[in-house]
């Protein structure tokens, strides 16, 4: 039970981490601008609000904000196979951005948040393998010719549409923070303290928490402004899930199996850990949420959820005004008043 309970708060800060000084804003539609102007104008918007916070707040540069020197080479076979394993999902990066960029080129908002993902993103391959290398866990010459052994495979696009894929992204960055996290405790619950790799798995989630919010606040957008086809695609990009690349890495049943036994991520956690947080987080309706293929326990288990989380907030905006005193009211006068007709 205890476990379950970090969990829960560890997906729920992932979940809300990446919208620091950026809340979620009603979206009303208007009659008189197309679905598709609303959508495009809304996502440049947030887009403009992303990038600002980024530079502000989150931007690190992956020679000067991780301490190498403190790499250290304690690390288990077992956390060193894992990253590992995620450098080589890393890996596929021109085709995820390229592919992706190809689908949503004329959308001005996420083609250029596309852009600025491949970036973050790229830092994030560089700072993985460069701890492999700099904790001396593995050479140069290795980490070469494990790169060699992805260079036949090509990843493809896994959904046909905008809408779709930017469902599938908003599932898939969601579920790669969390296994960045997840990763970060495995170290330290097994005593492998290591500064250099905590702060890198650090900075990768706080990427990934970002990039998260920016797919969920686009699916939050077609949802109020398209809620029948959204609920469809959700649906079914959630029915047909799977996390990028693992079919093109050599091996990957070993290492799916090592990743999920060590608790960082597996199917069973995808149905608890991440589809029922983001409908959640998304606070779909009673109706929508049985629109999108949930037993309807579940869907009233959530849908009790958000609505407990509405009210709390609700309650939240007047706690001063509950504890201000009562105003006396004025004494009656005793002077008599002469009224004119």
């Amino acid at each position: 039970m205890k476990n379950d309970q970090n969990d829960d708060e560890t997906i729920a800060n992932l979940c809300t981490n990446g919208r620091t000084h950026w809340p979620d804003e009603p979206l009303t539609p208007q009659k008189s601008t197309s679905i598709q102007c609303q959508i495009e104008e809304a996502f440049y918007e947030q887009y403009l609000r992303y990038f600002q916070n980024a530079e502000e707040k989150r931007r690190w540069s992956v020679v000067d904000d991780i301490p190498w020197a403190e790499a250290q080479g304690n690390a288990s076979e077992l956390v060193v196979s894992i990253l590992e394993s995620f450098c080589a999902v890393e890996s596929f990066l021109p085709d995820y951005t390229s592919k992706i960029m190809a689908l949503i080129r004329r959308s001005r908002g996420r083609a250029l948040f596309q852009a600025n993902w491949g970036y973050e993103e790229s830092k994030h391959s560089m700072a993985l393998e460069r701890w492999l290398i700099a904790s001396g866990k593995r050479t140069e010459d290795e980490m070469k010719d494990f790169e060699r052994s992805l260079l036949g495979a090509e990843w493809s696009l896994p959904f046909e549409t905008p809408r779709q894929m930017i469902c599938y992204t908003m599932i898939q960055e969601l579920a790669t923070g969390l296994n960045y996290i997840n990763l970060r405790r495995l170290v330290h619950q097994t005593g492998e303290g290591d500064p250099c790799l905590d702060k890198t798995l650090r900075w990768v989630s706080a990427d990934e928490s970002a990039h998260y919010n920016f797919f969920r606040k686009g699916v939050k957008t077609y949802l109020a402004l398209d809620p029948e086809g959204t609920i469809v695609d959700l649906k079914y990009v959630f029915d047909n899930f799977a996390m990028p690349a693992h079919a093109l890495i050599p091996e990957w049943e070993k290492r799916g199996a090592e990743i999920e036994a060590s608790g960082i991520y597996g199917p069973k956690m995808y149905l608890s850990k991440i589809r029922k947080p983001i409908l959640e987080d998304l606070q779909i309706s009673r109706t929508q949420l049985k629109s999108a293929g949930l037993p309807s326990r579940e869907a009233d288990e959530i849908a009790d959820r958000i609505e407990t989380k509405e009210e709390k907030a609700q309650q939240a905006l007047y706690p001063r005004l509950i504890s201000l005193p009562t105003i006396p009211a004025p004494r009656p006068s005793t002077s008599r008043t002469i009224l004119s007709v």
